[in-house]
């Protein structure tokens, strides 16, 4: 699965964790510095992307280690994560 069909799944599921439009999140928008997303919220958005896709997100792997980095992901850099998980996982 590519990210153009991982958007359409992703952005109201981040949408709802954010409390923001769909609208509002845009491929470039940053999570934190743009869409103000908390540690709680990504959080919320971690369960929500597993759960979305069935897939599972080691504690830690896709927030709390870009952060670390001082790395604020965008939203796109999401869906490619969300897409290298799903193509991983065994056919």
């Amino acid at each position: 699965m590519n990210t153009d069909a991982i958007f359409p799944r992703l952005l109201p599921q981040l949408a709802e964790a954010l409390g923001l439009a769909p609208e509002a999140c845009l491929p470039q928008a940053r999570l934190t510095s743009d869409l103000g997303a908390e540690s709680i919220d990504l959080v919320d958005l971690t369960f929500r992307i597993e759960k979305t896709f069935g897939i599972t997100i080691p504690e830690g792997q896709l927030f709390e280690d870009t952060a670390r980095r001082g790395h604020d992901l965008t939203v796109e850099e999401v869906a490619a994560f969300i897409a290298a998980r799903l193509e991983a996982r065994p056919h």
